[in-house]
Order: structure tokens, then sequence, then C-alpha cells
């Protein structure tokens, strides 16, 4: 992998001291209890999993070996790791919201903004013999790339500066506006979201509007009845395109295929994806 290279080693060095010490002063703030026996805390196997998908494009093993031989020499086998990996699923889902809290709260601009990627179980011409999921439902169409694909669908709220606030998953053949109802959108009054046309719902936004809870700044088909004039047009589309420059960013984390066996597995390491990239970007 790229770590082999100083300039790289160095800054996933930097990297893993940082965020470890920051898990850890978490979970004590947050008075998270541990076994006193164990030679391993949650904020190491936190850490682990963070760097895996960071540098080591998911692979969960090439970054317990490395903390293993650079950080944590007692570092648990790989049986005991994958373990406690999936014991930490709710616990990995709640440091995460606390790291969104925070980054919701120094949204200066209260500008968010939402969109989704698709993420691949499989490639198609594997999927008579995926035994992950088999069902139509996740056979989806990503339009921007004019390709079908076999798995779910990402959608992220972001900060205008790219960081993560809220994740969901649906599976691949689901409208985008099926989201809408999967997210809490837990923002503080007065913000904006914009998406593209495929988060437009007039119930959703005359609800948000009626509670004075924030405004949809969504992307309007061409049909639409509550059309833009062309300076708003332009403002939404500059706002989008952050997001799609976000996205990119994620998926060049991304290994061709993400080894899991089960879907909890598949889901906790797209999900730990994007943390990792939130991570990477508040620190820098």
């Amino acid at each position: 992998m790229g770590y082999h290279t100083p300039n790289t080693e160095v800054s996933m060095n930097f990297f893993t001291v940082a965020i470890y010490v920051i898990l850890d002063d978490i979970l004590k703030a947050v008075e998270h209890k541990e076994d006193p026996q164990r030679k391993v805390n949650d904020a190491m196997v936190l850490t682990t999993l963070l760097i895996a998908c960071r540098y080591f494009g998911g692979n969960i093993e090439k970054a317990r070996l490395y903390m293993q031989s650079h950080h944590c020499p007692q570092m648990l086998s790989k049986s005991q790791f994958n373990r406690r990996m999936h014991r930490n699923q709710s616990l990995v889902e709640e440091v995460f919201h606390l790291f969104a809290t925070m980054f919701v709260q120094h949204n200066s601009t209260k500008n968010f903004l939402i969109d989704s990627f698709p993420v691949s179980v499989c490639h198609n011409i594997r999927i008579s013999r995926c035994k992950m999921i088999k069902d139509e439902a996740f056979r989806g169409k990503c339009v921007s790339k004019r390709t079908y694909f076999y798995g779910f669908k990402v959608a992220v709220l972001t900060t205008e500066d790219g960081l993560p606030v809220e994740i969901a998953f649906l599976p691949g053949s689901y409208f985008d506006s099926k989201f809408l109802n999967r997210m809490h959108f837990n923002l503080p009054q007065g913000a904006s979201i914009f998406g593209d046309g495929a988060f437009q719902d007039y119930q959703v936004e005359d609800w948000a509007l009626d509670l004075d809870q924030c405004a949809w700044e969504v992307t309007r088909r061409k049909n639409t009845k509550r059309g833009d004039v062309y300076q708003i047009i332009l403002w939404k589309k500059t706002m989008r395109r952050k997001i799609e420059s976000s996205f990119s960013a994620i998926t060049n984390l991304f290994p061709r295929t993400i080894h899991a066996v089960t879907i909890n597995g598949f889901l906790l390491k797209v999900f730990i994806f994007v943390f990792a990239f939130g991570i990477d970007r508040w620190i820098q």
C-alpha cells in the first residue's frame, strides 16, 4: 500500500496518534465502561478501523498488523479483533454522532448539502452468485454514470465544508426521496439544505417551512411547479459541486471491491469509510 512512502507514513502516524488521543478522551468524557483487565481498549479498536479505511482500502487485517508493529504490540488477534469490531458497531455510530454534532455546531454558514452515491456489493456479472444479498430491490441505476449496479445507495448530509453529519442506506433501486424518511435532519434553526431534484418533496419542504426548521434549496426539475430564477439555479449548482467533490474523495478511498461476509459488516465498512474521510478532513 501507499504507506511505504516516507511522507505518507509520517502522515499516517500523525493521523493515528491524533485520532487515538481524541477518541480516548471522548470515550472517557462520556464515561464509556470497559473491562479494566483489557489490554486493548475500544479507542484503539476504533482507531484501527479508521486507519483501515483511510490508508488500507478497508483491509482491516493490514491495519491491525500495522498497529501491532507501530503502536500497539499487544494488539488483538485477527479473530478477537473481528469479534470486538462487530460488538462495537453501536459505539462507532455513537462516536460518529458526537463528531457530527460538533461539525453542525461549528458550521457558521448553516448551509448543508445532501446527495447519494451507489456502492456495489459485487460486479454485475457476479450477481447470480452473490450470497450476501439476493433481491431485485438491490439492482439500481446510476443515472450520472449511465450504469447499473447491485448494492446500496448511500446518502450523506454534509456541512458546506464537506464534513459528514448524517449517513443513511437504502437498497439500490429506491428513489433518493425515500431517504427523507430515513434521516433525522437535526440541524439548527434557519439552516438550508442543498440537494438535487431527486430530493424534491413539496410536503417535506412545506412541513420544514411551517416549523421554521430549515429551508430546502433543491435543484428544481423541469416540470416543477416551483421554479427558480436563473441566478438561484446557478447558486444551487455551485453549492452542489462541493458535495460532488466530497463524494469523489470518499469513493477514492474505496478498494475495487469491499470485502465483507455479512450485510452488517459491509455497511459498517462503508459507514467507517465516510467517517474516516470526515475525520481526516477535520484534522487537516
